[in-house]
């Protein structure tokens, strides 16, 4: 015979209610951590396993959380990205902890009719993540009529989408100038800024560090200008081609912002086929911290960089959409700060 929470209950001396609370981890009523500790303890002895069936039926939920991709054939989506799979991560370990299953959902975030079909009635989800891609004004308000909570990762959609969805951001414009700052510390005044028109927010920390500091910008350090794809050859390219230019105009630098670890994968290449010594002759610091993923541009680690703590976004992703989904929260906007990891390159 199956565990039930009525067992667990007699085994500890509590009511079954109480029991319940623990397991699902809901902290409304106070239960003492020595109580949750016996509850947690005699349910992992007994085995205990929740019926999923009958939480449904008596809550009203699925117990099931989409993570939305856009349709094939549309945009880049975030798995081709290193950082997916930890923001996966972050989102599957909070998840799971609380008996929810993480289901992927093809959908275009703008398709306000196919939102409604897929997300809201065929799909039967209690909840909807969106990473990169956040739905449109008129999607956001849809799902907030039909009473599906809805997160977005990585994109500042909260108040364009009235207040309708949460959303995770980083911090990105103060980890760069807390970067460019440091690197000024150390005794540049002259940092070159390597990146894309799409991140603007790292474009405004350069900026404001250099202007912190009372350092004139010189428009010819800084290059601006769209990856090609595949996104990650196309942005270590970038960073070399971009690189090579500045070195073509002879124009006195000592270090360089990039505005990604493949950009200044690429910076540092077309710094060695030059002859310039990384860091001693020129500093070079990316956005990222591929390296602490896993992914190594080089043969040996090497990039400082700024780390984006996408575990923690999607960790912080799923924690909002559960406070909705189970406590009729409100959507909140969340911004979590970056980190300097200090490597070999500046």
């Amino acid at each position: 015979m199956p565990v039930t929470l009525m067992d667990i209950a007699r085994k500890v001396g509590a009511d079954v209610s109480t029991v319940a609370r623990v397991l699902n981890d809901d902290r409304s009523r106070g239960v003492s951590e020595a109580k949750r500790r016996l509850i947690r303890r005699y349910a992992e002895e007994l085995n205990y396993r929740p019926n999923f069936t009958g939480r449904a039926l008596r809550t009203g939920r699925r117990f099931n959380v989409a993570y939305v991709l856009p349709q094939p054939g549309g945009s880049r989506t975030a798995f081709e990205l290193p950082f997916a799979r930890f923001r996966l991560y972050g989102l599957e370990q909070v998840l799971s902890a609380r008996g929810y299953l993480l289901s992927l959902l093809h959908l275009d975030p703008a398709d306000q009719v196919a939102a409604q079909e897929r997300g809201c009635w065929q799909h039967r989800v209690d909840g909807l993540v969106f990473d990169c891609h956040p739905p449109s004004p008129e999607v956001a308000a849809m799902l907030r009529d039909a009473r599906v909570p809805a997160v977005v990762i990585d994109a500042d959609v909260f108040r364009t989408c009235n207040r309708s969805v949460s959303c995770v951001l980083s911090d990105r414009e103060g980890g760069v100038a807390a970067s460019v700052r440091r690197l000024i510390g150390l005794g540049h005044s002259r940092i070159a800024f390597i990146a894309s028109p799409g991140t603007p927010k790292r474009w405004r920390g350069y900026q404001r560090a250099m202007k912190e500091a009372g350092i004139a910008m010189d428009q010819r350090l800084v290059i601006r200008r769209p990856v090609r794809e595949p996104y990650l050859s196309g942005a270590r390219a970038h960073g070399r081609e971009a690189m090579r230019e500045l070195l073509a105009t002879n124009v006195e630098f000592t270090a360089v912002q990039a505005g990604s670890d493949f950009k200044a994968a690429g910076v540092i290449d077309a710094l060695r086929e030059a002859g310039r010594r990384v860091p001693e002759d020129v500093a070079v610091v990316g956005f990222d911290d591929v390296e602490g993923m896993g992914v190594l541009p080089f043969d040996e680690p090497l990039l400082t960089t700024i780390r984006d703590p996408n575990s923690e976004m999607g960790s912080t992703a799923a924690e909002l959409l559960l406070e909705e989904i189970e406590k009729g929260g409100a959507p909140r906007r969340v911004v979590l700060p970056t980190e300097l990891a200090t490597r070999g390159s500046g």
